[in-house]
């Protein structure tokens, strides 16, 4: 594992931490009466206050197949979600939606998009990160074995022992077009996605990948011919 001061050496502020650019699109698009919904809320979120709107917005809803979503302090209402990818509300309930790491791991992109759609009131948007497939760790994700990604993921990441396994990826609304044609296929009527290669995080296990992956961010970033090549798809689609 690499030393702290090694990584700040080369990240010394927020620049390029992608949960900073999203959580901060978030806000500039949500007021005190937005009611949100956080859909795949799970636990309570591990990079401190900055993905807590809580108290920002007029309502946090929670919803999650993982019954740890009961226990998120996070959330003013939470609840566990059945596998078919139906949501347990009325029609128009919601002025936001919000999904942080979760497109990968949807089986049905299109039933998924239409119940996101669905729950959302005229004019609401829908916010989401994920990882983008063509990306070298996806890429590499997508063609390793479960049991690699419970042995390896997390301790790459650099998470604790005891951070939660990781759940299974599918990969199938991860690409730019991708989530373009579903999104206007559930019936969004406008779709901003934001390209983003944040600091390589997955690779301070050791000195000599991390370096690798330093160059990779810095060449991604500078060079917009290679921003289908950044590592997180960043996105706003409004109803």
């Amino acid at each position: 594992m690499i030393s702290t001061s090694t990584f700040e050496r080369f990240y010394p502020d927020q620049t390029r931490d992608g949960a900073v650019a999203f959580y901060g699109w978030i806000r500039t698009q949500t007021t005190r009466q937005t009611v949100l919904l956080n859909l795949g809320a799970g636990p309570p979120a591990d990079r401190g206050s900055i993905r807590v709107l809580k108290g920002e917005v007029a309502r946090v809803v929670g919803a999650d197949i993982d019954p740890e979503v009961l226990r998120n302090p996070e959330l003013d209402e939470a609840h566990v979600l059945g596998s078919d990818h139906t949501l347990p509300f009325e029609d128009n309930t919601f002025d936001a939606v919000l999904c942080d790491w979760v497109l990968e791991h949807v089986s049905a992109p299109s039933n998924f998009l239409r119940e996101v759609y669905r729950v959302l009131k005229k004019g609401g948007a829908f916010f989401f990160r994920t990882p983008n497939s063509w990306h070298y760790v996806a890429i590499i994700a997508k063609v390793t074995p479960d049991w690699f990604h419970h042995l390896v993921a997390n301790r790459a990441r650099g998470y604790p022992p005891g951070e939660h396994e990781p759940w299974p990826t599918y990969y199938r609304l991860n690409s730019r077009k991708a989530v373009s044609a579903e999104g206007y296929s559930a019936g969004f009527e406008r779709i901003e996605l934001r390209m983003w290669e944040p600091e390589p995080r997955y690779l301070v296990f050791n000195l000599l990948p991390f370096l690798v992956g330093v160059g990779y961010e810095r060449i991604v970033n500078r060079y917009r011919l290679f921003e289908g090549l950044r590592a997180g798809i960043l996105g706003r689609m409004v109803k």
